[in-house]
């Protein structure tokens, strides 16, 4: 995900130059316990900043969202020392309307990476996450064209930010969402294949593959399975079924469910089920 953000936003220089920064306080012991005594002194709700990682690009929006919520106490801090060289980006107006608009970024990203963590999440969950973050995307784009910062409070914020500033966040929303577009159109080729598996008593039978038609039909007009449906969990749902009457209902819930980020519930209720041989089908 961050590396998306930085090829289509060109994010690498804020990044950088809070990386930078966070080392230059952090990587000095006498600095780092400076910095620390200072924020206990100015009775700050958080006592340090956070080292950034590049194993896990979550933590590339905590540390901006932190590094944000402390700017002013890290300004402060280097003034007293003398060194206010090392933080003269968090002064200038242009260089803290890219990072607060990056930091509003990830933080919407992060969102995205929590709704989608988890062993319960179905690839249709996965799915219809990305297809909001896109949706909002498109919304947030569309909003910074009017000068409407709703969703980009730090954004906001900022006392003055240039015209062409917000032209250049529209133009880099509207990149962003053509990308995730690009990499994710294999969701969109297998939509129907998703509809089938998570709401099967409303997808059009005629729409499906001839092998699913009649088991479909049958399917839907059971309401003792319909009310099982709405009161079970996907994957138990289909490990209920008959598999005289709906074997290829069943070989299809396999394999969407293979199809899972992790294969931890999949290897759970169908513990015999070859993963690699019904991955391979998938295509």
């Amino acid at each position: 995900m961050l590396a998306l953000c930085k090829s289509a936003l060109n994010m690498k220089p804020v990044l950088d130059a809070v990386v930078k920064l966070i080392n230059t306080i952090r990587s000095r012991g006498l600095t780092h316990r400076q910095f620390r005594d200072f924020l206990q002194s100015v009775q700050y709700e958080y006592s340090d900043v956070l080292y950034y990682t590049k194993v896990r690009w979550l933590s590339a929006g905590c540390v901006f969202e932190r590094v944000w919520q402390l700017k002013d106490d890290i300004v402060s801090f280097f003034h007293e020392k003398q060194c206010s060289a090392e933080c003269e980006m968090l002064e200038d107006t242009e260089w803290l309307s890219d990072f607060a608009f990056f930091t509003d970024l990830l933080c919407h990203m992060n969102n995205l990476n929590v709704k989608m963590q988890g062993r319960n999440q179905f690839i249709d969950d996965i799915w219809a996450h990305l297809k909001a973050l896109k949706l909002k995307l498109n919304l947030f784009a569309g909003q910074l064209a009017k000068n409407d910062l709703s969703h980009f409070s730090r954004l906001n914020s900022i006392s003055s930010v240039y015209e062409e500033k917000l032209k250049n966040y529209e133009d880099g929303l509207k990149k962003l969402h053509f990308e995730f577009e690009r990499r994710f159109q294999d969701f969109s080729a297998i939509q129907t294949e998703l509809d089938i598996f998570t709401m099967p008593f409303n997808v059009n039978c005629e729409a499906v593959r001839s092998d699913l038609q009649l088991e479909l039909i049958e399917l839907q007009y059971n309401n003792h399975l319909k009310q099982s449906f709405l009161n079970m969990p996907k994957l138990e749902f289909y490990k209920s079924l008959s598999k005289v009457s709906f074997p290829n209902l069943i070989s299809h819930a396999q394999k969407i469910s293979a199809m899972f980020a992790s294969s931890y519930i999949c290897e759970q209720v169908f513990p015999t089920m070859n993963l690699e041989r019904i991955i391979s089908k998938v295509d």
